[in-house]
């Protein structure tokens, strides 16, 4: 059995998009993970960046704890999240995500919602996007711009942002088309 200071300890709720940040990117070698809330014992989210204990930092080695030690850090060594006194405006179950960029900002999906932004190293808003395009059981809808979305389904699995010189991107025409909203 395991010590109960290590399993009282939860840190992570139904995290979604685990992965290691690109050593090219600020933060590289960090684990990045959208952290989701899970009723009724945390009804709210934040995106954590967690950096593993390493026998010697960057060699890859991570030493296993005793069954009474809890693994890895006690806190995330940069976190976005609730802002104070906003509990839950910041709230996604499932389906959510977060990447970094190379200009070290983070781009956020909250998945139920519908919604990707960007946002700063010190969580500074930097531009928001909310999906228009819903869908019911036998039907697919988009609202109109500046217009409130009621009803049926925003949900956006993830999303991820690529610089115009990404290798898939090169010799391709990014000229804007046509608008999602009517």
């Amino acid at each position: 059995l395991l010590c109960p200071s290590v399993y009282l300890r939860q840190a992570l709720f139904c995290q979604h998009y685990a992965h290691f940040i690109p050593h090219d990117l600020p933060g590289g070698g960090n684990i990045l993970l959208f952290n989701n809330g899970r009723a009724p014992d945390r009804h709210w989210s934040t995106v954590d960046q967690l950096q593993l204990p390493e026998s010697t930092p960057g060699c890859g080695d991570y030493p296993v704890p005793s069954r009474e030690q809890p693994y890895g850090p006690q806190t995330p060594c940069w976190r976005f999240g609730t802002r104070e006194g906003r509990q839950d405006s910041f709230y996604a179950t499932h389906i959510s995500s977060a990447q970094r960029l190379p200009n070290g900002n983070t781009f956020i999906t909250q998945g139920p919602q519908g919604v990707m932004f960007e946002v700063t190293s010190d969580g500074e808003e930097v531009w928001r996007y909310i999906n228009p395009c819903s869908s019911n059981e036998d039907s697919v809808a988009v609202t109109r711009q500046g217009d409130p979305r009621v009803g049926g389904k925003f949900y956006l699995f993830t999303g991820l942002k690529y610089h115009s010189s990404h290798a898939a991107l090169v010799g391709r025409n990014l000229v804007p088309g046509p608008v999602l909203e009517a």
